[in-house]
């Protein structure tokens, strides 16, 4: 079954997250907590309807994409500051519910899936799904819980229900895949009667829309708890303190000492609370949103003259944008929508009845796409305005030197400098252009080697052989994962040839030049735990770096030294001038020489651990069968099985020794001719036994250790364990 969230949750953790449910958690104090560095992206753009089903799939839909970055979510954070680095499924439903104005009585603010769970069963708001028995087909809105492995009383996944789509859920979840939030439409886990599933809370939403209040302002508590003030000071008496998740009514607001203090009423006492310590839900006073400071993203931006960029702002009901100078930079007041309008900066101002932020923009002028070019006599090369939603007026300083047409394209007509301009609106732009002898259309190598023009580019059979100092003319590249291959002629034959055996001269392409690119000596390695192996790039550019994907199960030094961390695989992006590149590692577990042997007992033998790097602990589970020693040699003590355990690098690996301790039933035995006797092998642990007699003429023995006297005389019987010889002295005696 896939394993959907990537955390586990402690036993610990969810009686926390029982506390921070139904009871508030006892945090008093009211400074800000520091923001750890989790994503802030995907700000919610939706606008409710107050219709609730409606609300909270809108909601959950512009989050879609948002990924954790290791260090925490905006969800875990906006739950409770030290939920940041939690799993977060639930509370990713918590935060959308919360942004679509949904009261907790409809959806509980919960961060512990089973308790969720638990809370929609109690209010009879619970239908299983049709593998647990159930009949009920699940409606846009709902909530869908998960388990593994079939167990119904515990739910380790959580999601919000958009509709069915055929047998197949159609849902958004926070923390599945790649720890996001997805969009799943056919995913076969997901279906009515899966296993996966347990069933659904089917909260009581409104149906239609409801106007917010307009004389307070609904806001909810987002510390462990808050003190409801005497007056709109933290240095006022504290009257009571408000338990976490609690939703207050503010009728007034004050800003004060840098915080945002709301009057309201708890508990029959009237006071203050520090609105920068709760989130609010709904509502206004007097027709004004009274939230905390606002913010605009970006702070800074930088436009071309003529293009437009949109900012977005959170803690702004009500907000007006304005600019410092509409001459740079004009702004509509409500939509944030930014108008370049010439070069210069400009700062455009979001204010609130509660602050004001600010976004400092850049407007910048077009581009030419080059500010130098090189071509030779007759070649042409084409210059191109960037940024721009104006035709360019072009013209050459020296027509005799090049000449450029209507559309940037410039032909070089004799060797020389020249200005090459581009007028565009008020603007002028300038290329210092270079006209040579050597060729613009193609480029020229000399071979190092001998070596081979190819068929294709993808077909690498030789045509013919070109030898070592030929002269050639590419005028096409391509850039293969191994390979830079050159397109030219040879001896009346069209192909390819590898570039890397070949010196480049002189030339470009159409004004680019096509040098030889890096490539990887090896695409892929495999590597057992701690150990390391070092990327080689052939080729490589002035400058290689290198990023792992997954720094759990590989990680990768500047110098190209990568160091297996877990079993998995993974990739090793490299970057190496112009070339992107990547390789592939799998780290694999250290290995046991053996999982199973047997030994008879005063018996030794020595294991061995392959892989990994540092020391190995080596341990028996019962001595009185077998020791170890710190070298990993096994002693045979005594019958019987025991386990013995190396540890290396944090990874446990297990042999399990059987001993034997082989005793023979009769050391000696007298009997008469054609008496049958049965020897037996007792603590051989189930070994096989080979059975012998010395002399046939006096005694014989089968295979199942039956021994018959033929004559009268003495021999010996053998038995033959695992190496181990018993011996049985037997007489034989006359019938009387």
């Amino acid at each position: 079954m896939n394993k959907i969230c990537k955390k586990t949750t402690s036993i610990i953790l969810i009686a926390v997250m029982f506390l921070s449910v139904f009871a508030g958690l006892s945090v008093t104090s009211e400074e800000p907590v520091s923001a750890a560095s989790y994503p802030t992206g995907y700000p919610n753009t939706y606008k409710n309807t107050g219709m609730g089903a409606t609300d909270i799939v809108g909601v959950a839909r512009t989050q879609i994409g948002y990924k954790e970055n290791g260090v925490g979510t905006k969800y875990g954070y906006w739950y409770l500051p030290s939920f940041v680095n939690q799993p977060w499924c639930a509370m990713f439903i918590s935060w959308c519910a919360n942004q679509a104005k949904i009261p907790t009585t409809q959806v509980p603010r919960f961060a512990s899936c089973t308790l969720g769970m638990q809370w929609f069963q109690s209010q009879k708001r619970w239908y299983n799904s049709k593998y647990f028995g159930g009949s009920y087909t699940p409606k846009k809105g709902d909530i869908v819980f998960y388990c593994d492995a079939g167990v119904q009383s515990y739910s380790s996944h959580v999601g919000i229900v958009l509709g069915v789509n055929g047998n197949y859920l159609h849902v958004i979840e926070g923390n599945s895949t790649n720890s996001s939030v997805c969009e799943y439409t056919d995913n076969s886990a997901r279906t009515l009667s899966n296993s996966y599933v347990i069933g659904y809370g089917h909260p009581k939403y409104y149906t239609s829309p409801k106007n917010e209040p307009t004389t307070y302002e609904t806001w909810q508590v987002s510390t462990g708890s808050l003190n409801l003030r005497k007056t709109a000071s933290t240095d006022a008496k504290s009257l009571v303190k408000v338990p976490f998740g609690t939703e207050v009514n503010v009728t007034k607001v004050e800003v004060k000492s840098d915080y945002i203090w709301g009057y309201t009423k708890y508990n029959s006492k009237k006071g203050w609370v520090a609105l920068d310590f709760c989130e609010y839900i709904w509502g206004s006073i007097n027709g004004v949103y009274y939230q905390l400071k606002p913010k605009v993203s970006p702070k800074t931006a930088s436009i071309y003259v003529g293009y437009t960029k949109k900012l977005s702002n959170t803690n702004g009901l009500g907000g007006k944008y304005t600019s410092s100078d509409k001459t740079i930079a004009k702004v509509n007041s409500t939509s944030g929508k930014i108008t370049a309008v010439k070069a210069g900066k400009a700062k455009i101002t979001f204010k609130t009845a509660t602050g004001s932020a600010k976004c400092t923009v850049t407007v910048k002028n077009p581009t030419i796409s080059h500010k130098t070019a090189t071509t030779c006599i007759g070649d042409s090369y084409t210059l191109k305005v960037n940024h721009s939603k104006l035709t360019p007026t072009w013209s050459s300083a020296d027509k005799t030197i090049a000449k450029v047409s209507s559309k940037g394209k410039v032909t070089g007509v004799k060797d020389g400098v020249t200005t090459i301009k581009a007028k565009v609106g008020d603007v002028t732009l300038k290329c210092t252009f270079t006209v040579t002898k050597y060729p613009t259309t193609y480029e020229n190598f000399k071979t190092k080697r001998n070596t081979y023009l190819k068929k294709s580019k993808t077909d690498l059979k030789s045509l013919v052989k070109i030898p070592k100092g030929t002269s050639l003319k590419v005028t096409k590249v391509y850039y293969s994962d191994t390979w830079s291959l050159g397109y030219t002629t040879y001896n009346g034959k069209n192909g390819w040839v590898i570039l890397n055996k070949c010196k480049y001269l002189n030339g470009s392409i159409n004004g680019t030049t096509y040098l030889t690119r890096p490539y990887l000596a090896e695409k892929s390695t495999t590597v057992y735990l701690q150990n390391v192996y070092y990327i080689k790039v052939k080729e490589a550019g002035s400058t290689t770096t290198y990023s792992s994907e997954n720094k759990k199960i590989a990680r990768v030094a500047k110098n190209g030294k990568i160091r297996g961390l877990k079993a998995g695989t993974t990739s090793i992006n490299v970057k190496s001038g112009s070339a992107k590149l990547k390789f592939k590692i799998t780290v694999k577990n250290p290995v046991l020489s053996s999982k199973k042997i047997s030994l008879v007992k005063g018996k030794t033998k020595k294991l061995t651990v392959t892989g990994g790097s540092g020391t190995i602990t080596w341990s028996t589970s019962d001595k009185k069968v077998a020791e170890v020693n710190e070298n990993g040699e096994i002693t045979a003590k005594g019958f019987g099985t025991a386990t013995i355990k190396a540890v290396r690098n944090g990874v446990t690996l297990s042999c399990t020794v059987t001993v034997y301790d082989p005793i023979l039933n009769y050391t000696s035995k007298t009997i008469t001719v054609n008496e049958k006797i049965t020897l037996k092998v007792t603590q051989s642990g189930g070994a096989a036994v080979t059975w012998k007699s010395a002399d046939k003429k006096i005694a014989t023995v089968t295979s199942k250790g039956v021994v018959k006297g033929i004559k009268a005389g003495k021999t010996t019987i053998s038995a033959n364990v695992d190496g181990v010889t018993l011996k049985c002295t037997i007489t034989v005696k006359a019938a009387s």
